[in-house]
């Protein structure tokens, strides 16, 4: 194990009773694929429904406070969303 540690969580975004399928997936650990004789550390936020799949994986040129910035953009851009959505007269 690396030094970073590690996380992984999988959910389910739909009941269970519901015909669609949707997840989502977060991870940061050890990959299984080295690098220079040492484990690659992944980091991945993976939203999925049964259509479509969006992956956001943090490349070595992101620094961790990078990738945590654009999912703290997602995170925000989402809650506004769910917000304006919540004012919608049905």
């Amino acid at each position: 194990m690396s030094e970073a540690g590690s996380y992984c969580s999988r959910k389910w975004l739909n009941p269970d009773r519901h015909p669609s399928t949707g997840s989502i997936v977060a991870y940061h650990g050890d990959s299984p694929w080295d690098r220079d004789g040492k484990p690659e550390v992944m980091t991945i936020l993976e939203i999925s429904d049964c259509h479509n799949k969006v992956r956001l994986h943090r490349s070595e040129k992101d620094t961790l406070v990078e990738f945590i910035e654009k999912m703290q953009t997602l995170s925000n851009e989402i809650d506004s969303f769910i917000i304006y959505l919540k004012g919608v007269k049905a």
